[in-house]
């Protein structure tokens, strides 16, 4: 009986990692694909690679500017959201004011509602300001969606801190900032990089409001990836090695600093 459920949980993890990672191995075989063989039927798994779609993608004048507004907008989503979080969390952790219950909830409702649903607030609202086609704009909208998250996540790590520590360091003779600065955040550096990293991402993948708000000087990747879908029909070659050049830097990112998000994630942000 234990054999088969372990076989049976053998059989259901495999089917989701396949599940998970063939539209992603589809994507980047297509990629390498001459066009004529690209959609045949039956598929082609054996082939002779061409790097033609990378080099028209990289040859196309605004996949460089793209790729700068894309990292700089997503390092500063990532380090607003995650320094502004962790000095509300903390205040949700630590202190007692009115509405310390009520609040972490209606940021996690916030979190939950569409993103769709607040882009004509925010095109009026950045278009009479005059920050149409700016990173500002966008870096302003993403740290909006992303700093709700961010608190939710972090007030776990910061209670699970105990607060003798805390009180040994003011004995020592810190204040209160330098408490936070020299014990505290070390303590919780998981939680940072789990919350920087989910910041960062989505400052990198996000799409519509890069394409509503943002314009020619300030555009992000993913926006060019539609530009492929044409009046004429669908570039697969250069929409699916441009996919794969946008993914590869979160997949190198998220490679490298998985170990954080694992102990991250298992440490402390499921307690609320």
């Amino acid at each position: 009986m234990l054999t088969l459920r372990r076989f049976l949980t053998f059989v259901s993890i495999l089917l989701m990692i396949i599940w998970s990672i063939f539209p992603v191995m589809w994507m980047v075989l297509t990629s390498l694909k001459p066009e004529r063989i690209a959609f045949a039927v039956p598929p082609v798994w054996v082939f002779k690679p061409t790097f033609e779609s990378y080099a028209s993608v990289l040859q196309s004048a605004d996949f460089i500017p793209y790729f700068w507004n894309t990292l700089i907008i997503a390092l500063t989503t990532s380090a607003l959201s995650t320094g502004f979080g962790a000095l509300s969390a903390y205040s949700f952790a630590r202190f007692k004011f009115k509405g310390i219950t009520v609040l972490p909830l209606f940021y996690l409702v916030i979190r939950m509602i569409p993103r769709a649903v607040f882009v004509l607030p925010y095109y009026i609202i950045v278009s009479k300001l005059g920050l149409l086609n700016t990173r500002s704009a966008l870096i302003a909208s993403y740290v909006t969606f992303a700093l709700p998250f961010a608190i939710w996540m972090m007030i776990g790590f910061f209670k699970e801190i105990p607060t003798e520590l805390e009180e040994a360091g003011m004995v020592d003779g810190c204040n209160r900032l330098m408490v936070f600065l020299k014990v505290v955040l070390p303590l919780v550096a998981p939680g940072l990089a789990a919350t920087a990293i989910f910041s960062f991402l989505l400052g990198w993948n996000e799409f519509l409001y890069s394409l509503i708000l943002g314009g020619p000087d300030s555009r992000t990747l993913p926006v060019i990836i539609a530009g492929f879908d044409t009046d004429r029909g669908v570039m697969w070659g250069p929409m699916t090695a441009g996919a794969t050049l946008i993914m590869l830097p979160a997949l190198i990112f998220g490679l490298l600093t998985q170990k954080h998000i694992v102990r991250g994630l298992t440490s402390g942000a499921v307690k609320g």
